[in-house]
Order: structure tokens, then sequence, then C-alpha cells
């Protein structure tokens, strides 16, 4: 009976899509931003693009320093 009960247990899939700590490839401002961000993210310091949506899962144009769970 344990055996048939752990066999129909439902499992929750995990997200992909994740936070991470992205870094600008011209001044080196450090950001947090959405790995799948439906919107273009710019840097607060100098203005540059570091993220440019694509349907799916966006481009991230910096340098990615960490990913945050």
């Amino acid at each position: 009976m344990k055996s048939n009960l752990s066999r129909n247990r439902i499992l929750v899939p995990q997200p992909r899509s994740r936070f991470l700590i992205v870094e600008c490839p011209n001044c080196g401002h450090k950001q947090i931003v959405f790995s799948h961000s439906s919107f273009s993210a710019r840097c607060l310091s100098c203005g540059a693009l570091l993220v440019k949506p694509t349907g799916g899962k966006a481009k991230i144009l910096g340098k990615v320093e960490k990913i945050l769970s």
C-alpha cells in the first residue's frame, strides 16, 4: 500500500526562470534583472541596454555575476 501511494504522487515542476545579478559592460554597475523579462532593462547609472526581450528567455547583454535562487 505504501509503494502505491508514492507512485501516484504528483510532482510540482520547478520554475526555469531566475533572477540574475548582471554587470554592465560599460560602467561595471551591478543590477538585478529577471531571466525571462518581457521588457528591456537598462543600466541605472549609464543607460546601456542589459536585457533584450526575445519572446521567451531574454537575451542578457551584460556579464552574469550570480544566479539568485
